[in-house]
């Protein structure tokens, strides 16, 4: 019986965990999101990126106006400005903390996604869209290397890969020529054979280690001729959405991190050509279709949307009514329930909170994907 091989660290979030932080409102407006990333921290470094750490939290305090003297607010924010070691020792981690005494709310997510990214919020509500872009950068991915008779398989989740078990080999090479008539021929009809029935063997083992893993892409690496031989095998054994494309290998033997380095280009590649299908799908202009942030609103408030596409929003606000957290688009008044407590907040993470309460599809690409296509877009079931 085979093992279920075991995904990389680092669990991406479920939906429910995503809802339950982004449906958090504390009316004291002390609820503190972190988000702290980094290329790499220099030993010469340390005083200026603690300095820059705490100003970090400063600005963030300052920006809030809120007397946290005696309050749960002043405990969040020295217990953030203790893990400043921590943070350093693992820069090439997406580090997200979601922090609120008041509601006794302390949730810390790391993720194996590298960058410079360092932001600090504190309001009413946690600011969830930079963690689902950073958990886009983190979508499991498999990588195949084939040879002639051999392969090597590989779990890539971030900026970690971990090969997983040996997948069969088999010695496929050709023998010398015989002196008898038609026999070297024989010999290498023979060959395609077992080099068809190895594939074929190879794909269906691919396939069934796959149904164990939340893996959306699958990109191998192998010769042009040998991947004549092996990608329809790979989409009759069923991997055909999957497949991502494929790639030259220099050895065999060459390490993880050539792999990612290679394979990752690949993945964004087909990541971009799916986004492109979303939008020419979403600006036919048909009833099934949204575009812009007043119109997707409306629809999520109706939940007809099935499929939420997140473009770049940066710097662009909307107002909700702070009663009954409906959406407000002209007005001093809320037309729901005639509220006058009216709160302005960033589009995305209204957008994101309405979709998460309806069930829908989010898609969040990291804002450099982001910028080759809409502000927000959106897919409707009816």
């Amino acid at each position: 019986m085979k093992t279920a091989p075991v995904l990389p660290s680092s669990d991406l979030p479920s939906s429910e965990t995503l809802a339950k932080l982004a449906n958090v409102c504390d009316e004291e407006s002390h609820a503190v999101t972190l988000y702290f990333n980094r290329s790499t921290f220099s030993d010469k470094a340390h005083r200026e990126e603690a300095l820059t750490f705490e100003h970090l939290v400063k600005t963030a305090r300052d920006k809030s106006q809120s007397d946290d003297a005696n309050n749960g607010l002043s405990k969040d924010l020295a217990r953030i400005l203790g893990m400043e070691p921590e943070l350093r020792s693992s820069p090439s981690r997406f580090k997200a903390i979601f922090a609120c005494s008041d509601r006794q709310i302390w949730q810390e997510i790391d993720l194996p996604a590298c960058g410079d990214f360092s932001r600090l919020e504190i309001a009413q509500r946690f600011h969830i869209v930079p963690l689902l872009r950073a958990m886009d950068a983190c979508t499991p991915y498999c990588i195949a290397i084939v040879e002639h008779g051999k392969a090597r398989i590989f779990i890539a989740h971030g900026t970690e890969i971990h090969e997983l078990h040996q997948l069969p080999s088999e010695d496929l090479a050709v023998a010398a020529d015989d002196s008898r008539v038609g026999w070297s021929h024989h010999i290498e009809g023979n060959v395609r054979e077992r080099t068809k029935a190895y594939f074929k063997l190879l794909a269906r083992e691919v396939h069934e280690l796959l149904q164990d893993l939340p893996c959306q892409y699958l990109v191998v690496g192998c010769r042009e001729d040998l991947w004549s031989e092996l990608e329809p095998q790979l989409v009759k054994a069923g991997m055909g959405a999957m497949i991502s494309g494929r790639f030259h290998i220099p050895s065999f033997d060459m390490t993880p991190h050539e792999m990612v380095q290679i394979a990752k280009p690949v993945v964004a590649g087909k990541q971009r050509q799916q986004y492109t299908q979303f939008w020419e799908r979403v600006r036919e202009g048909t009833a099934l279709s949204a575009v812009g942030v007043d119109p997707v609103i409306r629809e999520l408030e109706s939940s007809r949307v099935q499929t939420l596409f997140l473009g770049d929003l940066s710097g662009k606000n909307v107002t909700e009514c702070g009663n009954c957290q409906k959406w407000r688009d002209i007005g001093n008044l809320c037309p729901t329930c005639g509220s006058s407590y009216i709160k302005t907040l960033p589009a995305e993470e209204l957008l994101l909170r309405k979709a998460l309460s309806t069930g829908a599809n989010v898609i969040a690409p990291d804002l450099a994907m982001t910028k080759l296509f809409g502000e927000v877009g959106a897919l409707l079931r009816y």
